[in-house]
């Protein structure tokens, strides 16, 4: 999309085309994205994509880079036009309904600070472990390699990566129970 002479559309403005021109397609795809991530409409995401430049466009000469850099300036802007468009579109739930919705948002921050500790606790343990173990604990969960593929990337028998999966795989387990 191309910016139209600023003396077109409003005679007068201070604004420069090609300046705005530039800031419009290094900054459209960002926008534009961040607003799908946010609103989960495509539709709605152009549209307000399209005003937020609109607006940038018209108020382009206030921007006062002593207070801050151009784009916490039209971050500014997009979440003020994002908040309008959640209070537009808002819908009134019943008090039942708000309570499930609380009750369920509640549980998944539970289950994220959970997953998280868990995630801590699993790398705690396999700190513990010796290198080759970790490695091929590693190897084998994490990257899902085969045991022959980790056999010959190792130098070692396959036998011998089994012994060592297990052996690795049960002082995990006790350093995991174990764990405080």
């Amino acid at each position: 999309m191309s910016v139209p002479n600023s003396t077109a559309i409003m005679p007068g403005r201070a604004v420069s085309a090609p300046d705005f021109a530039v800031f419009y397609e290094e900054n459209y795809c960002k926008v534009f994205s961040y607003l799908m991530k946010k609103i989960l409409n495509r539709s709605d995401a152009e549209d307000l994509t399209g005003e937020v430049f609109l607006y940038c466009y018209s108020h382009y000469d206030t921007f006062d880079p002593g207070k801050s850099s151009i784009t916490t300036w039209l971050y500014l802007i997009v979440n003020s036009r994002l908040k309008n468009y959640y209070r537009d579109k808002k819908e009134h739930l019943d008090i039942g309904e708000m309570e499930n919705y609380l009750f369920e948002e509640a549980a998944e921050m539970d289950k994220a600070v959970y997953l998280e500790q868990l995630r801590d606790k699993i790398a705690a343990c396999l700190d513990k472990l010796p290198e080759r173990q970790r490695e091929i604990i590693v190897l084998r969960y994490f990257r899902e390699m085969d045991y022959s593929l980790i056999a010959e990337k190792l130098g070692l028998t396959v036998g011998n990566i089994r012994v060592i999966l297990s052996r690795a795989l049960d002082k995990l387990e006790k350093d995991f129970t174990d764990f405080k």
